[in-house]
């Protein structure tokens, strides 16, 4: 079996806390990188001048500075990737030993293959706190399900570059959240040829505080609302009319509490004497729906306007 070279790409701001770790899971990879690129988006915490010198003993690094979202940053870096193959991560996440060579191999043993997900879970070295455990009791570990039809995202994928300039790249008129989003699902709708590497795992550090959870998810709905996709139930009763906007908030949270404090999260805690993050869980759940469709209005009202091409990108309603 033929090994072929691949380029790791990234982008990042202001990720001096998280890089030192980041850094170590590179060198630690038990296939290391052809090239790494990276894009900072001129970060002023000392990023960049970390990268510097980290480039300076190891010649593979590509460090780029340019300003941009995430997704210009992303385009970019594979533009400049020296090599077809690209494996894409973030760099406030935490990457299995593996997961390079796990991406790497099905494009060797399989030449038909274009796309590879990688899976992601929640990183429980962080759960620091009863709402991070509440979370991941709610999520059952946060292990992305891989399987046919599978959305691939930022953090763990690898992809042939010819996929990406197929796609037009990622959609850098999306100024919030979802670029990665719309081009996985794009990648869906293609169809192309994915192989699935569930060891390449990735895992992602979660926030402590309810409020950090909240923000996220309000967040998290802006970037769905702005390439309307993922529309809520209640968002839709009330974009025909059916609700009042208070009525939809509402019914959206109580859904939510419904859907993710259920009696299988519950036991979760139960099973582990976790009362402190069971006593959070309906709270957290609560507070997930009514920040989720709050944010999703905005970012809808926002993409009417600004994001058209975006949402051309998809043919079929997600």
């Amino acid at each position: 079996m033929n090994k072929l070279p691949f380029s790791l790409v990234t982008t990042c701001r202001n990720e001096i806390k998280s890089l030192p770790r980041w850094k170590e899971n590179i060198l630690s990879q038990d296939r290391f990188p052809d090239e790494i690129v990276i894009v900072d988006a001129f970060s002023n915490d000392g990023t960049y001048e970390f990268l510097l010198e980290w480039q300076k003993v190891e010649s593979r690094i590509k460090l780029i500075q340019a300003k941009g979202n995430a997704a210009k940053g992303r385009n970019l870096a594979i533009r400049k990737a020296s090599y077809n193959i690209v494996l894409s991560t973030d760099m406030g996440v935490r990457l299995s030993d593996n997961w390079c060579s796990s991406l790497i191999t099905p494009f060797e043993e399989n030449a038909a293959i274009e796309v590879v997900a990688g899976s992601t879970c929640i990183d429980i070295e962080t759960l620091k706190g009863p709402v991070s455990r509440a979370e991941f009791y709610i999520e059952n570990g946060g292990i992305a399900k891989l399987e046919e039809g599978f959305v691939v995202g930022n953090r763990s994928v690898a992809y042939r570059k010819d996929v990406w300039e197929e796609l037009k790249g990622l959609p850098e008129d999306l100024t919030f959240y979802a670029d990665d989003s719309v081009f996985g699902r794009q990648v869906v709708e293609g169809k192309f040829k994915m192989a699935l590497a569930p060891a390449a795992m990735t895992y992602w550090a979660r926030p402590e505080k309810l409020t950090d959870f909240w923000k996220e998810q309000f967040n998290y709905g802006k970037g769905e609302g702005e390439a309307n996709i993922k529309k809520p139930y209640f968002f839709k009763l009330y974009e025909k009319g059916k609700l009042f906007w208070p009525m939809a908030v509402i019914g959206n949270a109580l859904w939510n509490t419904y859907k993710q404090a259920n009696l299988k999260s519950l036991a979760r805690a139960i099973r582990v004497l976790d009362f402190s993050a069971m006593l959070v869980l309906p709270v957290l759940a609560f507070g997930n729906g009514y920040y989720r469709i709050r944010g999703y209005r905005k970012g809808h009202k926002f993409g009417q306007k600004n994001c058209i091409a975006c949402r051309n990108r998809l043919q079929l309603e997600w």
